[in-house]
């Protein structure tokens, strides 16, 4: 017996039984595999077959990046996000160290934070962006780190954008014009990386230039395109630490930044009665449907990712109705598929469970089936499970299935949408032009 069904015959409230026995008739759904072609690349094929219009755009974006790709040096391992089903042990998720991005202003000034600078400069890449994983605490040295797929440049586990947030702060804050003028120069390299990088839809993908697979697809997972859109928002605006950047550049950080939510209002997920949900992690570079990521992310909506885009959409100045109904979509979502009186965390064995909680705050799964919106867990061989315990130990205590993450949003959500109510009743002679 499952320790959810074995829960369900605790001594709990109704709610609770509801709530787990909900859970349990889910879980008796039998696992499946994914079904075939759940991503596919950007390549000349398919952007031939875009309509006329579209295709010249692409086929520059293409050409371009396969001449960065040139530049890229070759990968010297094995690229361990394999496009096949696996089951054998993983390579560790590779995380940046050294830049501090919340230090108080005084410290970017110092020796620390520009001998770090120094070293971000050293490790960017020909094509001007960053991969995954450097340990900025150490200088780099000509064995340090290792050539592969996201060493051409890539914005997965907040790289690339954090070198960039990083470097703004500590050119905002330098004294010394001669040295300063190499971290200044990097990033206006990085900003144009960023540039250059957005697909001609509006969205981003993982790795650029175009590595194939479904490092291709529009990329949402681990907040990906939201940090893209939010440093464009903050370059555009012109906010503080961002004056050194040219009026041009913030002028096109503009446009980019407006092409990159018509890309997110697009992608939005919606039913078949035309209502607005959520997203994907990741969505087809072209046709911007949902698609599968990682052996263990197949096509679902997303909760925790989709928390962080809906943040984003509220902290525009000036939303328009689209963005408006876009938020109000997905709120409903958040709310719709809540669970209540669960807690997902670490039993005494450190294995990751549910467990019954009378009176938790609300919990959300991971990723929910398109179709019923019902929870929904993957593992490494590419199969598809309806119960979290299903899955292979590895998968079920190495990734966050359940979280809280729409709880902040939810709890702005009155308070924005007070204001764009307010907006509303303005007279549109009245309304500032351009409004977003």
């Amino acid at each position: 017996m499952s320790l959810l069904t074995r829960a369900c015959f605790a001594p709990t409230s109704i709610v609770v039984f509801a709530a787990i026995t909900a859970l349990t008739a889910a879980a008796a759904d039998q696992p499946r595999a994914w079904p075939p072609n759940q991503f596919a690349p950007v390549t000349p094929e398919r952007i031939a077959a875009l309509p006329a219009d579209e295709q010249p755009a692409w086929r520059a974006y293409w050409d371009t990046s396969q001449t960065l790709a040139r530049l890229a040096p070759a990968p010297a391992v094995p690229d361990f996000s394999p496009l096949q089903p696996i089951a054998g042990p993983p390579k560790g998720g590779r995380h940046t160290e050294g830049l501090r991005l919340e230090a108080p202003p005084a410290w970017y000034a110092g020796d620390e934070a520009r001998t770090i600078a120094d070293r971000v400069v050293a490790w960017q890449t020909p094509a001007g962006a960053w991969t995954k994983g450097i340990d900025y605490t150490r200088p780099r040295t000509a064995a340090a780190g290792e050539n592969d797929l996201w060493s051409r440049g890539t914005f997965d586990n907040d790289a690339t954008i954090f070198e960039l947030c990083f470097l703004a702060r500590v050119t905002a804050a330098a004294t010394d014009a001669v040295r300063s003028a190499a971290w200044r120069g990097a990033y206006l390299r990085g900003l144009h990386y960023v540039f250059t990088a957005q697909y001609p839809n509006g969205g981003f993908p993982q790795v650029y230039p175009l590595a194939g697979g479904y490092h291709d697809a529009i990329t949402f997972n681990d907040d990906a395109m939201t940090h893209a859109l939010e440093l464009l928002r903050d370059v555009a605006a012109g906010n503080a630490g961002y004056a050194f950047v040219p009026a041009d550049l913030r002028e096109e950080a503009g446009r980019r930044l407006a092409r990159g939510i018509d890309c997110v209002l697009a992608a939005q997920i919606r039913t078949a009665d035309g209502r607005r949900t959520v997203w994907c992690q990741q969505h087809d570079a072209l046709t911007r449907q949902p698609c599968a990521a990682r052996n263990f992310e197949p096509i679902a909506a997303v909760s925790k990712e989709s928390a962080s885009l809906v943040g984003f959409l509220m902290s525009l100045p000036q939303p328009s109705p689209d963005v408006v109904a876009a938020v109000d979509g997905a709120m409903a979502w958040f709310h719709h598929t809540a669970l209540h009186d669960l807690a997902w965390g670490r039993n005494a064995a450190h294995e990751e469970q549910l467990t019954a909680a009378p009176g938790a705050s609300p919990l959300w799964a991971r990723l929910y089936e398109l179709e019923t919106d019902k929870p929904v867990f993957g593992d490494r061989d590419r199969t598809i499970h309806y119960a979290v315990e299903e899955i292979s130990p590895e998968r079920r205590n190495g990734y966050g299935w359940y979280g809280d993450w729409p709880a902040g949003a939810l709890q702005d959500y009155q308070a924005w949408r007070a204001k764009t109510r307010a907006v509303e009743r303005v007279p549109a002679s009245e309304k500032p032009a351009g409004r977003r």
